[in-house]
């Protein structure tokens, strides 16, 4: 057996190294592990949850990367030892195949040779896998890093809200204190409300009260005296106004002859509830007329006319001027577009304690001592015969339209429709003279939903045919404008008549209500349950000065007549 040869101690030890070398770098590098600090702030389910989740997703990637430094290690210890095992099995069989020392030398030569080879070969390859998990522990440490980073991003985020939460919370806590007030409040503001509504509606009771025996002491039969402005269409009469504080006298100076047959001046002095003189606008007459738009919604019946001779001005008074839109309240609007835009707010202002107004209109004429319905649909009912009838509190005419009323301008639409109908006539007083009198009647029923309590009133607009005479007018001449002016004066005459019986016993003997169609109808505004006025107008032309007087000597009797207390329609019924 040859005689085994001793290898260089160089070539032995250097394999040795290099696997020493290559054991240690396939140790197992430990992670630098960063601490976590514990969030001190209490944090809500949600947010604890999310930081949960977070943790255990950090962990999770640490162990991953633990097992993979493991696993290499042990793949690196697993190749060192079959490196170990080959280097003895060859070793093994070049001793059993050993030729002799000189042909040995040679041999092992080249045994080293392959087996450095190899081993630089398996050293290159385990370098690259170094590398390769260096490279891999360096992004894996990237991104434990950026985690980490994001978790103290988290942590102050959650700090931060944690801050926000409690100040939410102490300043919910203090709106929480505030609304608990402001609904203190709030019931107590109901309460009070309540209180005053319940006042204001005892209140609505007296201001009724008191308004109307403000009316009973101004007189039921009011009258109101209007002197129409100058129109340089004539001289004008000596008028004067005495009492320029309160309005209640109007004297005129008229030329007469003494009993000595000289001429001389007579003084006429009338005193009335007021006198409008020329300079009075449309609003200061309705300022006085507005108290009886009043007394209509708190349930008394009323009745305005307008009294005076032809072209004194009684339309103007009541319609306003010819070019005057009535839908709008402008300067020369008159009573009637005044009284109902008035009725319509007031009915509206008093919504809110409980009352609700319907309304109904009908618009009548008198011609030649006939009823017509001005709102007839045909020309057959137009002239249909019509019959008037009175009840304890009010006056109904027989086959006419009533049309409901839901706003004040559909007054004015039945007023435009009406006008088409009415009889009028160029007179040597008047282009435009009236041969009839219109008669608007406005039915007026509220209901309070509060107090259960209700009214019915009527308001009557009547515009009376011009009072004329037959020489001056010129109606004489026309066979048609005669017969129209005998009966206007007929029934102005028989209006007259009954002021006068009313009068005189107060009402004791027969009041000839029946002597005209005019009269009949308004029985119940004189000498019934009804506030009435009067407004006369008067020409201020000296030509005109004898119907003037006569006028005036008319309102004189109206105004000393009394018909008794008006009582408002109304009772008190349940829902």
């Amino acid at each position: 057996m040859p005689a085994e040869r001793t290898v260089p101690v160089g070539m032995r030890a250097r394999p040795l190294a290099k696997r020493r070398s290559v054991a240690i770098e396939s140790q197992p590098r430990t992670v630098r592990r960063t601490s976590v600090r514990p969030a001190k702030p209490r944090m809500d389910y949600a947010e604890r949850d999310a930081m949960q989740d977070l943790f255990s997703l950090e962990a999770r990637r640490r162990q991953e990367l633990h097992e993979q430094d493991r696993l290499a290690h042990e793949i690196r210890t697993q190749k060192s030892l079959d490196i170990d095992q080959n280097i003895r099995t060859e070793r093994l069989k070049s001793q059993e195949n050993r030729a002799p020392e000189p042909s040995w030398r040679g041999y092992n030569d080249y045994e080293v040779e392959v087996f450095r080879a190899e081993q630089e070969q398996i050293q290159r390859i385990l370098r690259g896998e170094i590398v390769q998990q260096r490279e891999q522990i360096r992004l894996l440490r990237s991104a434990a890093d950026e985690h980490n980073l994001a978790h103290e991003t988290m942590v102050q985020a959650n700090r931060t809200l944690t801050a926000q939460v409690a100040s939410l919370q102490e300043q919910l806590a203090t709106y929480d204190a505030k609304t608990h007030t402001l609904h203190a409040e709030v019931q107590a503001t109901r309460t009070r409300n309540a209180q005053l509504e319940t006042q204001l509606l005892e209140a609505e009771s007296v201001r009724r009260k008191l308004h109307n025996q403000v009316q009973e002491l101004r007189g039921n039969v009011r009258v109101y005296v209007r002197v129409r402005p100058a129109r340089n269409d004539g001289e004008p009469a000596s008028i004067t106004y005495p009492d320029p504080m309160l309005h209640t006298q109007i004297e005129l100076l008229s030329q007469a002859e003494n009993a000595m047959g000289q001429p001389t001046v007579r003084q006429h002095a009338f005193g009335f509830d007021h006198v409008f003189p020329p300079q009075a606008t449309q609003e200061d007459v309705f300022a006085e007329v507005s108290d009886l738009m009043q007394s209509v919604l708190d349930g008394y019946n009323t009745t305005i006319f307008a009294y005076g001779q032809t072209g004194s001005g009684k339309t103007h008074t009541l319609e306003g001027g010819a070019n005057a839109v009535r839908h709008q309240i402008d300067t020369s609007a008159g009573l009637i577009p005044r009284a109902m835009h008035m009725l319509w707010d007031v009915a509206h202002r008093l919504k809110t304690q409980g009352w609700t107004y319907e309304f109904h209109a009908q618009m009548l004429q008198i011609y030649l001592d006939q009823i017509s319905d001005l709102l007839a649909t045909s020309e057959s009912s137009f002239k249909e015969k019509h019959e008037v009838k009175h009840t304890e509190n009010h006056t109904n005419v027989t086959n006419t339209v009533v049309v409901p009323l839901s706003s004040a301008e559909e007054v004015f639409e039945l007023l435009d429709r009406a006008k088409k109908r009415r009889q009028v006539a160029a007179t040597l007083m008047n282009d435009r003279s009236s041969r009839s009198h219109s008669v608007f009647i406005l039915r007026v029923r509220g209901r309070n939903s509060v107090t259960h309590e209700v009214c019915d009133a009527t308001l009557n607009l009547v515009d009376l045919a011009g009072s004329e005479r037959l020489a001056t007018s010129g109606s004489a001449s026309d066979p048609a404008r005669l017969k129209e002016a005998q009966s206007i004066n007929k029934s102005l005459s028989s209006l007259g008549d009954v002021i006068d019986a009313l009068n005189s016993n107060h009402g004791a003997r027969h009041i000839p209500y029946r002597n005209s169609t005019l009269t009949w109808l308004l029985k119940n505004s004189l000498g019934g349950n009804s506030k009435t006025l009067m407004l006369l107008a008067l020409s201020p032309l000296k030509a005109h000065m004898n119907e003037s007087l006569c006028s005036l000597r008319f309102a004189s009797k109206v105004h000393a007549t009394h018909i008794g207390s008006a009582r408002a329609i109304k009772s008190s019924t349940e829902a």
